[in-house]
């Protein structure tokens, strides 16, 4: 009964809601595109505004760490969310796209480095406990999805509810963060080293910043897709929500998978079906198909993220981690959303929505060929990727 108690030492339930609200709020700024779309604004306005928020996590996230180091990094993570509930208004009362550029850009600085800073809380919280991480991240895929499927019904509404639900979400974490100890140990403090990073997470860094570029093209101008092909307001929200909980299978096995196939073999598997997804979404107009292509879902982003996490916080010094950690967030939240929505406007602007997803994808899944032939090549002479 102990597991069932906020105030038992082993309980995870505090994990459990921080990791479901952060994701909660993560679908729903993915909606923002939608609401964009929705005022009438370009692609290219649409990819610049959506390009905002990982664009600042490249500055945020040193700050917002630095600033947890120091201080108290559940402390830091109230001030953040607390605040970011306010702010978030100001992007549903703007009434011009410079006024949303702004609106956007203030939320961006307390919301870019949220899922950052509260996995950086959460992860050491459950190895104190002896808790594993991955079934605890389940929750946050099903906030992610529970949110995304009742939001796309609230939007054929208003689009006011979804800002009213991030503000819920917001508050809720901002309140939780006061349960979590002032300070936190990091996952491998009791292992020390050299300070460098391994050739092996930088290989894997540049995998995952493939992969989670072509992904972030394709979630960023998903609902513009639902719009194009003629589908309700609601199929972007439904869309998100298969998304999510397409990544509840591969989370129930997530350890035993690494284990047995190794971190780089499972990345390389999931940038190929980034790939072959995107492919697929450009080729089909029936919503059944279009809607079921989206379960793949489940073996792309979370594949390589959870692959990359578990290297980091597992498989790396301490001292290490946390360089990793904070490279690792700034690459893949920042550099690749980035690139995923401004290069990506551009590119759907010149040549066409479904030109850019069969393009992308095909880069992908051919890139996905040349690091597996890498990977076999030299296999015999390194050992380390794994």
């Amino acid at each position: 009964m102990s597991d069932l108690k906020l105030v038992t030492g082993k309980s995870n339930m505090r994990e459990i809601f921080t990791e479901f609200l952060a994701y909660s709020n993560l679908s729903l700024t993915a909606l923002f595109s939608q609401f964009f779309d929705s005022k009438g604004y370009s692609p290219i306005q649409i990819g610049i505004l959506m390009a905002i928020s990982p664009t600042f996590s490249l500055l945020a996230n040193p700050f917002w760490f630095s600033l947890s180091r120091k201080k108290s990094a559940p402390g830091i993570l109230g001030l953040m969310t607390f605040i970011a509930a306010m702010v978030v208004w100001g992007i549903y009362l703007s009434s011009s796209f410079v006024l949303s550029f702004i609106s956007v850009s203030a939320v961006a600085f307390f919301i870019a480095s949220l899922i950052p800073i509260a996995e950086s809380i959460v992860v050491p919280s459950l190895y104190i406990k002896g808790r594993r991480f991955d079934r605890v991240r389940l929750f946050g895929t099903v906030g992610y999805a529970s949110t995304a499927l009742l939001s796309s019904f609230l939007v054929e509404i208003s689009f006011s509810s979804i800002f009213i639900l991030s503000s819920v979400a917001l508050l809720l974490l901002s309140v939780i963060s006061r349960g979590y100890p002032s300070r936190s140990a990091t996952v491998n403090n009791e292992r020390t080293g050299s300070g460098r990073l391994p050739g092996t997470f930088i290989v894997m860094l540049a995998v995952g910043v493939t992969s989670i570029t072509i992904g972030a093209f394709g979630s960023t101008f998903f609902p513009v897709l639902t719009r194009e092909l003629g589908f309700d307001l609601s199929a972007a929200g439904l869309g998100y929500s298969l998304m999510a909980f397409s990544e509840v299978p591969f989370l129930f096995f997530a350890d035993r998978l690494l284990v047995k196939f190794g971190n780089f073999k499972i990345m390389l598997f999931g940038l190929f079906l980034t790939g072959l997804r995107w492919v697929l979404t450009s080729l089909v107009d029936s919503f059944p198909l279009f809607m079921a292509l989206q379960s793949l879902h489940g073996l792309n982003y979370v594949i390589v993220y959870y692959s990359v996490f578990n290297y980091i916080h597992f498989k790396l010094p301490g001292d290490v981690a946390l360089k990793a950690q904070a490279i690792y967030w700034m690459s893949t939240m920042g550099i690749s959303y980035l690139l995923g929505s401004v290069a990506g406007g551009f590119l759907v602007d010149a040549f066409g929505l479904k030109t850019v997803y069969f393009s992308l994808g095909m880069s992908g899944m051919m890139l996905s060929v040349v690091f597996t032939v890498m990977l076999i090549h030299t296999a015999k002479r390194f050992r380390p990727i794994s």
